[in-house]
């Protein structure tokens, strides 16, 4: 089995100098510890630098590294109240009270760690580096890939192991600039928090690929969910049955996302590249494989690549650890032009038994269990089209 190989776009045109592909990182991302039952394990982060480093990805021409520096308070107040920032810095100093609890802390999901807000504020600042080397013309495309996983963060509350919601802080700068931005988010939960930080804001088109609330947290992104106000129309929700996989996720990406975000013109893509849709993940149910994922984000670089001010990513959900190390390995590939090999470097030994970047496909569903899988996302593209393309003139 091999990887699906991308054109390599290393140069620039007119023949000058090529603004690189960029990573936003820093091993500081990995460090945080939310306990050993948490499914979310930053060291992920390191994992995946280490195989994009062995990998070749790292030392490729085009392609270069920059730290993320930390979020002030002034951009995470551009989402969150005053109140809610001072609460996550004291339970980050180690300050529990009954106000955390009150904040969202204290529950599974958002336990009360040491070091929160700066972990936090570090991936805010990160998503913000990412959009803001692509905006100035220092990069062509970058990947923060510690954003993304705080997109249930809301205004006051922490949510789904979300503290600040890195990308409505980023995307509200941008709207400053007096940008129009497309927020795609492929992770297999729905982007609640992002949809409600812009669900009455024209100037944001978001649009979240999500395994139904019906079956997962958080509960929310039914096609009804479209907007209000100014913004009635711009909040696009496409759920789809537990035990989607790779051809049909993807045919219902093609029948919705393309036409929307082309009809939007949005001058920059914002996209979140969640890998929880992976059929091994340990918290969700659909059936994605690693060179599905990629291909995904084959289809968002062609969305980026017509918006002017161009195209940033930031990571999101994966709780196997093999499968984001790969699936992210191949996704910032996808966005640099690089040609990864097929197999895994041996010389990467952090995570033993991965072999080859894509999989092999995973067993095949019961006819009967396919065709339900199959006409719910029908059900859900006639729906997006009936309710949705009207307003984009689709």
């Amino acid at each position: 089995m091999t990887v699906q190989r991308p054109h390599k776009d290393h140069g620039a045109p007119g023949g000058g100098a090529a603004r690189p592909a960029v990573l936003v990182y820093s091993d500081a991302q990995a460090s945080l510890d939310l306990g050993p039952t948490h499914p979310l394990k930053p060291v992920r982060y390191r994992y995946t630098h280490d195989l994009m480093k062995a990998s070749g990805l790292l030392s490729a021409p085009g392609v270069s590294e920059v730290a993320p520096r930390h979020a002030t308070q002034q951009e995470i107040e551009r989402y969150h109240t005053r109140d809610y920032v001072e609460a996550v810095r004291a339970v980050s100093d180690g300050l529990w009270s009954a106000d955390s609890a009150r904040f969202g802390f204290g529950v599974a999901d958002n336990p009360p760690a040491p070091g929160i807000y700066e972990a936090a504020s570090l991936a805010a600042g990160g998503s913000i580096t990412a959009c803001d080397l692509v905006t100035t013309g220092k990069a062509r495309v970058a990947f923060a890939m510690a954003g993304g996983v705080h997109h249930h963060a809301m205004a006051g509350k922490a949510s789904g192991f979300g503290v600040f919601n890195d990308a409505v802080i980023t995307i509200k700068g941008l709207v400053e600039q007096g940008l129009r931005v497309a927020y795609v988010d492929i992770d297999c939960h729905h982007g609640d928090g992002v949809q409600a930080g812009f669900y009455d804001d024209p100037r944001v088109l978001t649009i979240s690929l999500h395994e139904s609330g019906q079956f997962l947290f958080p509960g929310t992104g039914f096609v009804n969910e479209a907007g209000s106000g100014d913004g009635e129309g711009y909040s696009v929700n496409v759920p789809l049955a537990p035990y989607t996989s790779d051809s049909l996720w993807l045919q219902t990406f093609d029948a919705v996302v393309p036409p929307i975000v082309r009809a939007f013109k949005p001058d920059f893509l914002f996209t979140q590249l969640g890998i929880d849709t992976h059929y091994k993940d340990p918290i969700t149910h659909m059936r994605l494989t690693t060179q599905g994922f990629a291909d995904a984000v084959r289809r968002l670089k062609a969305l980026g690549e017509a918006c002017p001010r161009g195209w940033a990513a930031v990571g999101g959900g994966g709780y196997d650890m093999g499968a984001v190390a790969r699936a992210w390995t191949m996704a910032f590939a996808v966005m640099a032009g690089y040609d990864l090999p097929d197999r895994v470097p041996q010389n990467f030994t952090a995570l033993p038994g991965l072999t080859t970047f894509a999989d092999d496909p995973p067993p095949q569903l019961p006819e009967d269990i396919e065709q339900q899988v199959r006409a719910y996302a029908e059900r859900v593209v006639t729906a997006i089209k009936d309710l949705i393309f009207p307003r984009f003139g689709v």
